[in-house]
């Protein structure tokens, strides 16, 4: 009796449901974005039967968010027949989708080891040094940031179209090109479509560091972090990984801030949930984002570069966002919310003359003709029309004429009239005049490509060739499926002595002329 006594009390400390394995408590691990510890649970789990649909959807998801899909189909099948859960038809058909879509796709480990990067046979293959330079400096600047390291590697998918990322994501297309939303963070892996589905590219770089933040925060939080915050930190601290200086607002989303202030039009957090991409337009998913971002750089004006770390601790231990926010920023929440009111009122938002909203024109479905629509103008839409019909017939010099009317009218703001009236400027061999053309507008719209190129392109025939390269380089970070960018690159590193870059430059051009 007295041995069968300390066996129960033995069962009571160390048997409880606590310690024991089981499916909840691998399901647990994952919500909390806590992979290592649902790989402990599921080993214990290992030796039952997987034909018990519990195991099986449990033992399935994780072997979902560790990119085994074909097990993952194998598993979630067994356990969509043998369970009542909704969640295994749901894995499952994810998991379906996302092994249909990626199963030929190669596999690349990044020169640092901390990410697997997923792409399909192709041109995807040629951007690969670069992903691999941005995700690996992105890694060292950002886990100092928010003061946690990931387990490696990190899965990077790269898909060839919105589609693909519709298939293996709760978005729909509509829902992608809608909002702008070209990439993820979510079961546990960074999914982003390629720059080459869209017409002039997009931000790619920056982009992989927004989502990476997202796994910093899912995971030291929990999970337990709401979507304002995290799309804030995500935004403010994106740009990071290549500069420590203050991040700043764009002007389109300056605009943006501007407009909805003045009209009283401002988006709550709340209405933020549960995702960005599920707002209505494009413009909407904008406002949100400046909104978010504002909210962060009234902390961090505060309380400096601790502010991540210390909103991400706190919400883990269980706080909720208001508690963390109060408790960082030092004010009650409804004090905190009338005083970032107060701060955005009194930042001096400016309107756009121009009235350009930067939009992603994606392949197949827009083209460059259709930027003429986004100017405001319709004077200036004549005179860039005009130009353009003139540069099409190699009149560049007319064409220059008819740009810097166009340019007069819309007062040098627009950056597709301006990177127009570079180039034809370029074309007359003008460098001086393009680079003053474009210079100004560039450094309030630096994600227009053509700017970079253009301005690239104008200081290498003047010899300026570090800026050449300053401007080439940051072309590569929104469109590096350009040849242009890349045969004037290889000429520029050339110059500079870097003979191993012009190499390099030289046959990603090559590639990317075979297209």
């Amino acid at each position: 009796m007295r041995n069968c006594f300390i066996a129960l009390c033995l069962f009571s400390l160390w048997g409880t449901p606590v310690h024991a394995a089981s499916p909840s408590s691998v399901h647990g691990a994952l919500d909390a974005w806590d992979v290592v510890a649902a790989k402990r649970h599921a080993k214990r789990l290992k030796a039952a039967d997987d034909a018990n649909g519990a195991v099986a959807l449990a033992l399935g998801r994780l072997a979902l968010m560790e990119g085994r899909y074909q097990e993952a189909v194998t598993l979630l099948t067994k356990a969509k027949v043998n369970s009542k859960d909704a969640r295994a038809a749901h894995y499952l058909g994810l998991a379906r989708n996302t092994w249909t879509e990626t199963e030929k796709y190669r596999d690349y480990r990044t020169s640092g080891g901390h990410f697997l990067v997923r792409y399909p046979p192709g041109p995807e293959a040629l951007i690969l040094p670069y992903v691999d330079d941005v995700l690996e400096r992105t890694f060292d600047a950002l886990t100092k940031v928010f003061g946690h390291t990931p387990p490696t590697p990190i899965r990077v998918e790269i898909y060839p179209e919105p589609e693909v990322l519709a298939a293996v994501s709760p978005l729909t297309v509509t829902e992608i090109k809608t909002s702008g939303t070209i990439a993820l963070c979510k079961y546990n892996r960074l999914m982003a479509v390629s720059p080459r589905a869209l017409v002039y590219g997009y931000g790619w770089a920056d982009t992989l560091a927004h989502e990476f933040i997202h796994l910093l925060i899912s995971q030291k939080s929990g999970n337990r972090v709401p979507i304002w915050l995290h799309e804030g930190l995500a935004r403010y601290y994106q740009e990071r990984w290549r500069s420590d200086t203050q991040p700043k607002l764009a002007r389109a989303s300056e605009h943006l801030m501007a407009q909805a202030i003045a009209d009283k039009e401002l988006i709550s957090f709340e209405a933020m949930s549960p995702s960005m991409a599920k707002l209505p337009s494009q413009d909407a998913t904008a406002l949100a984002f400046a909104e978010v971002f504002s909210a962060i750089e009234f902390m961090a004006k505060k309380g400096g570069d601790d502010v991540p770390r210390q909103l991400v601790t706190l919400m883990g231990t269980g706080l909720s966002d208001r508690e963390a926010v109060s408790k960082v920023s030092g004010l009650s929440w409804s004090r905190f919310e009338a005083s970032w009111k107060s701060f955005i009122r009194s930042q001096g938002y400016r309107l756009q003359r121009d009235g350009y909203r930067e939009r992603m024109l994606f392949r197949g479905e827009n083209s460059e003709g259709e930027e003429l629509a986004l100017l405001k103008e319709r004077e200036t839409r004549q005179y860039t029309w005009l130009g353009d019909q003139l540069r099409v017939k190699q009149r560049h010099r007319a064409a220059a004429k008819e740009y810097a009317k166009a340019s007069k009218v819309s007062k040098g703001a627009s950056p597709i009239v301006q990177a127009k009236l570079g180039y034809a400027l370029l074309a007359i061999g003008k460098p001086s005049e393009a680079q003053k053309a474009m210079e100004k507008v560039a450094s309030v719209y630096p994600s227009y490509v053509l700017l970079q190129l253009y301005l690239g392109r104008a200081y290498a025939m003047s010899g300026a060739f570090e800026l050449a390269r300053k401007h080439l380089e940051y072309g590569i970070y929104l469109n590096p499926f350009d040849p242009e960018i890349h045969g004037l690159l290889a000429q520029v590193y050339q110059e500079l002595g870097e003979n191993k870059l012009a190499e390099r430059e030289r046959k990603v051009h090559k590639e990317l002329q075979r297209l």
